[in-house]
């Protein structure tokens, strides 16, 4: 895939959909002037329309193109142009997201005009009618009415994606940031307002996806995908926002990528499968953690964080998910810590015999005091004993 001129553009999508081609190209695709000329510059969503069928995810990312109202600018745009549909993005902020999911009884075509009516955005017409007819039947054609939250569904990592494109091409970040800094940003973006990501999840979730993007050297992932008539170029602009521009050194490292990949949706499909697995975690987690009251599986005790009483405790696997150990990601292999506990555990300083189904913990350190006392297993939990065997014959305190 390669960048083409806008009006070559213009020409494509006349020849192939019925409507005005300007609506795409004015608030769903990215636009940018180069050297005077204007292109259309591929980014996610361009690359989902060719390698996907017609879906309702990809109307909904769609709908998020719109929603980021960051489509670039073209040659002859007016100053407003560069995000020209703002009052989209504003609707979704302040009136449907209500700060950990989406309200979508607010989205009607009163309330879209209300909204406009009362000033809350400039929107360059007579009546605001138009304007809250035409967006709610987009909400409407890509099936968002009935959606609440969104970060468990397959399109919600392409659309990170195409935000981090976008991004990347206004040069608001860069590849050099660190996935923490990126996520960061996202978060004070309004991303998950944005998308209808539920804040507690979608962190832990919207992470691995970062790592993903930034294996995949963000933009220049394009670099090596083969389309229809040749092979694809970079984008025209990934460089980091600076004082001057960037050396040719810097673009070649910019525009070299990290993954080799074909047009295919597989790059996406697994960061998705990742953010799940990580929202996934989590959940399980927190309900470990909570049933226990934060007691520590090898003390007992509940560390006492704070003057109000708050208390902590961190939930481990006891046979790790990771390579080489494959174990799985199950609450029957999550057991509740305390910081110190957790670690000595995930070292074999700590271990609870098996003990024919009645679990004693054991120390391999100095550390005694809880030595010989009974592991206590709630019902609900329905934890695997046999993950402890696993823990205690890998450190070698069982043959």
């Amino acid at each position: 895939m390669k960048p083409v001129l806008r009006d070559t553009a213009r020409k494509i999508i006349a020849q192939k959909a019925d409507g005005d081609p300007l609506v795409p190209l004015n608030f769903f695709f990215y636009n940018l002037v180069e050297r005077g000329d204007s292109y259309v510059v591929p980014d996610q969503l361009v690359l989902e329309a060719l390698a996907r069928d017609h879906d309702q995810s990809f109307d909904r990312l769609a709908m998020c193109a719109l929603n980021f109202s960051r489509v670039g600018a073209w040659d002859r745009a007016r100053p407003y142009q560069s995000h020209p549909a703002p009052w989209a993005r504003r609707f979704v902020i302040e009136e449907v997201w209500n700060g950990f999911s989406w309200d979508t009884s607010k989205i009607t075509s009163d309330k879209i005009e209300e909204f406009f009516a009362s000033g809350a955005m400039d929107y360059g017409a007579a009546s605001p009618r138009k304007f809250a007819t035409n967006l709610h039947f987009l909400y409407q054609q890509s099936s968002l009415l009935g959606l609440t939250n969104s970060e468990r569904e397959d399109w919600w990592s392409s659309a990170l994606f195409l935000f981090l494109d976008r991004c990347i091409f206004d040069r608001e970040i860069s590849l050099k940031m660190s996935a923490q800094d990126i996520l960061s940003f996202v978060e004070t973006e309004d991303f998950w307002a944005l998308t209808a990501a539920d804040p507690a999840l979608a962190p832990y979730a919207a992470f691995s996806v970062i790592e993903e993007y930034l294996d995949l050297g963000g933009p220049a992932r394009f670099t090596n995908m083969e389309a229809t008539g040749g092979t694809a170029k970079t984008p025209l602009n990934t460089a980091p926002r600076s004082g001057s521009p960037p050396s040719p050194k810097m673009r070649r490292e910019n525009a070299k990528p990290k993954k080799p990949t074909d047009l295919t949706l597989t790059v996406v499909q697994r960061a998705y499968a990742r953010a799940q697995r990580q929202v996934r975690n989590r959940q399980h987690a927190e309900w470990v953690k909570a049933l226990y009251e934060n007691r520590c599986a090898i003390c007992g005790v509940a560390l006492v964080i704070d003057p109000t009483g708050t208390t902590y405790s961190e939930a481990g696997h006891v046979k790790p998910v990771g390579d080489p150990f494959k174990g799985p990601d199950h609450l029957q292999n999550i057991l509740p810590f305390c910081p110190n506990h957790h670690k000595a555990f995930d070292r074999g300083g700590v271990w609870i015999n098996p003990n024919k189904g009645n679990p004693i913990v054991r120390s391999a350190t100095d550390d005694t005091g809880f030595d010989g006392r009974r592991l206590e297993l709630l019902s609900d939990h329905d934890f695997a004993v046999e993950f402890l065997e696993w823990h205690a014959q890998y450190f070698g305190h069982l043959s």
